[in-house]
């Protein structure tokens, strides 16, 4: 992980301009993949209708590192470090979402049947953010990536909701938190999870698999699998398995009531 602060690494004087540009948003160091994705991007981003769609559809698997079948890129689609970004079979990037993934170490890979919704933010700094398959995720979400964000399949994330995977040590009082050492544990959602609208996800928790976070909670430790979490901070209030299935059987019928 790089521990120079974002603001410091754009502004390094060591680089000109040109390079600062490659590094941050082309995520490659030559003539032709600047011209590749200024071309591409500038020209067919913001193109409107189904003419955009369909060049899109046919032109953007050339930026990025994987496009998979029936995958749309909506309008206005902030890509960068393209050739980092990986999205599988029958993804829908809504319009102005963002996919982040600059920095050499960095990935953000979507499997089958994802929703991005509009606006939302996928950010990663040396980092990477993996997703599952058949997951949807609501506009004006924003995930940060530190470290690593870990989200499993069959998962419904509600809009406006944030992922944090990343802080500050802050132990040296007479030094600006921004200049102290980043520290990152990363976040884990497992399989079959709702998370509600505005949720807050803190660095260093893991989600339950088949567990529910309640819209607006804030959630600062580990969530066990099969529980409805509510709350600032977030706590569990009830298990959706009220008892052990028999002989290892399936789920029991979900007691959870909305």
């Amino acid at each position: 992980m790089n521990e120079q602060p974002l603001v410091e690494q754009f502004a390094d004087a060591k680089g000109s301009s040109y390079q600062r540009y490659l590094h941050m948003f082309v995520g490659q160091e030559s003539l032709a993949a600047l011209l590749r994705y200024e071309i591409l991007t500038g020209l067919l981003g913001p193109m409107p209708g189904a003419l955009g769609y369909f060049l899109r559809g046919k032109c953007y698997p050339r930026l990025l590192q994987q496009m998979g079948r029936g995958t749309i890129i909506g309008r206005s689609v902030v890509l960068r470090s393209p050739g980092r970004i990986c999205l599988g079979e029958n993804v829908l990037i809504d319009d102005q979402a963002v996919l982040d993934a600059k920095g050499l170490a960095s990935a953000v890979e979507l499997g089958n049947q994802i929703l991005l919704g509009r606006n939302s933010i996928l950010s990663c700094n040396d980092a990477r953010i993996r997703i599952g398959n058949f997951v949807s995720i609501g506009p004006f979400c924003f995930f940060a990536s530190k470290s690593h964000i870990t989200i499993g399949s069959n998962v419904s994330i509600g809009s406006g909701t944030h992922m944090m995977a990343g802080g500050h040590a802050f132990d040296d009082p007479d030094t600006p938190i921004i200049r102290q050492k980043r520290v990152s544990e990363g976040i884990v959602v497992e399989d079959d999870v709702w998370i509600g609208s505005g949720s807050r996800l803190l660095d260093g928790v893991t989600i339950g698999r088949n567990s529910i976070i309640g819209a607006g909670a804030v959630v600062t430790a580990d969530i066990p699998a099969h529980a409805v979490a509510v709350g600032i901070p977030a706590r569990v209030i009830r298990q959706r398995r009220h008892r052990p299935p028999p002989y290892g059987g399936g789920l029991e019928e979900n007691t959870f009531r909305a």
